[in-house]
């Protein structure tokens, strides 16, 4: 669109046309004289810039401004399609039409209408106020535009670090432990939903011998990257056995949550950060299995008739106190016994009005019939739960199965 005399430079107290119809050129050119000599006391900043023109010119113009004054007195309402016509779509400018209109006269579009009988003060002050308004709409248009950049650069921003966590989440389940059958027909399912997108939740399932399986989980304090990168210094930390000349012992549980917690205290920079942990170690040819705890939930044996059975074990937070003791426990597993670990926002999911839910959900678990069965069943109960919709933490299930002892003897032969 053509630029024409009707674009008025900018002012620092605003823009105003004075358009005329040809029968009132006269009429405009004192009306504009008046507009003149009215804004004349104002301030530097309040003056505004006045300009004339033709309501031919605006055929071709692109009108920006902050008021428009149409005097036409012969046809105002053509007059008026005519330049709203001509204002620049990105412009609001107030119209104000300077006619003497017939009693009952309605116009299509709206317009602050202005006697030319009338006092010019009284124009000087509409345009006053019409005036104010547009510097104040222009500095919150500015502001408006200036937000905007910032959130855009913000939302980038946003959109950088989510990716970096996804990615982060991606190598985090790529490097989790699969799920396994292990000797003597033991197997090994897991569940792993962290809050976002990375968790604070570790485990892992080693074979250290033919018939020795070491088991460990543990749950940093805290969500998201913090906890997640805590959670990999435990993980680093463990350590499972120890070399004694040629040959390599086996560290029982309580030793290996020992040597992890001075590990931990010993890294320390004047902050604490703890975890919570349990280890089990696993005789799979004696179906032996020890555990020791380090403040985590209590793992529950499920074994079929019976009512899941609490695994209790003394021992306190990793990376708190020096000198912590850690006592174990051990139980010999039958044939169809199922062992839980778990991490505490499986409680907190689980967590119903009249209390904890996470032993009923045990129960509605017991007599699977393998350990991907135990966790399909607890996904299930977790999935129908309120509490799961909107969780309060990583959610992390892990299920030591016995299966019969022959029959993976005789799956690994043939394998």
């Amino acid at each position: 669109m053509a630029q024409s005399r009707g674009v008025v430079p900018c002012a620092r107290g605003g823009s105003v046309v004075v358009i005329s119809a040809s029968e009132c050129l006269r009429q405009s050119t004192a009306l504009r004289a008046a507009l003149e000599a009215g804004f004349e006391s104002a301030a530097p900043q309040d003056k505004p810039a006045i300009a004339h023109m033709a309501l031919s010119g605006c055929a071709t113009a692109s009108l920006r401004c902050d008021a428009v004054v149409l005097v036409a007195e012969a046809t105002p309402a053509a007059a008026l399609d005519l330049v709203l016509a001509s204002i620049d779509p990105t412009a609001a400018p107030e119209v104000i039409l300077v006619a003497t209109l017939p009693m009952g006269a309605g116009l299509e579009h709206d317009a602050l209408i202005y006697s030319p009988t009338d006092d010019p003060s009284i124009l000087v002050g509409m345009l006053r106020g019409v005036l104010r308004c547009a510097q104040a709409r222009r500095a919150v248009t500015q502001e408006l535009g200036l937000v905007t950049r910032v959130l855009g650069n913000l939302r980038e921003e946003l959109d950088a670090r989510e990716e970096e966590i996804q990615m982060a989440a991606m190598v985090q389940r790529d490097f989790l432990p699969l799920h396994r059958n292990l000797e003597h027909g033991f197997q090994v399912a897991t569940l792993f939903r962290p809050l976002a997108g990375v968790s604070g939740d570790v485990f892992n399932i080693k074979p250290l011998d033919d018939s020795a399986v070491s088991i460990f989980i543990a749950d940093a304090v805290g969500h998201g990257v913090p906890a997640a990168l805590l959670g990999m210094a435990v993980a680093r930390s463990v350590e499972l056995t120890e070399r004694e000349g040629t040959s390599h012992r086996i560290l029982g549980p309580a030793e290996t949550l020992d040597r992890l917690n001075r590990n931990l205290i010993e890294h320390q920079r004047g902050t604490t950060r703890f975890a919570t942990a349990v280890a089990a170690l696993l005789d799979s040819s004696s179906r032996t299995l020890r555990l020791a705890s380090a403040g985590h939930p209590a793992c529950f044996l499920m074994r079929a008739g019976e009512l899941p059975r609490s695994l209790e074990m003394p021992g306190g937070l990793l990376g708190v106190f020096p000198e912590e003791q850690y006592v174990e426990a051990s139980v010999v597993l039958e044939e169809g016994d199922a062992v839980v670990f778990y991490s505490d926002g499986v409680e907190q999911a689980l967590y119903g009005s009249d209390g904890p839910g996470h032993p009923r959900a045990f129960a509605a678990a017991s007599g699977a019939s393998s350990a991907e069965e135990v966790i399909e069943r607890l996904a299930a109960e977790l999935d129908a739960h309120a509490g799961s919709l909107h969780p309060e933490d990583d959610v992390t299930l892990l299920v030591l199965y016995a299966g019969p002892k022959s029959e993976a003897s005789a799956a690994r032969r043939a394998a």
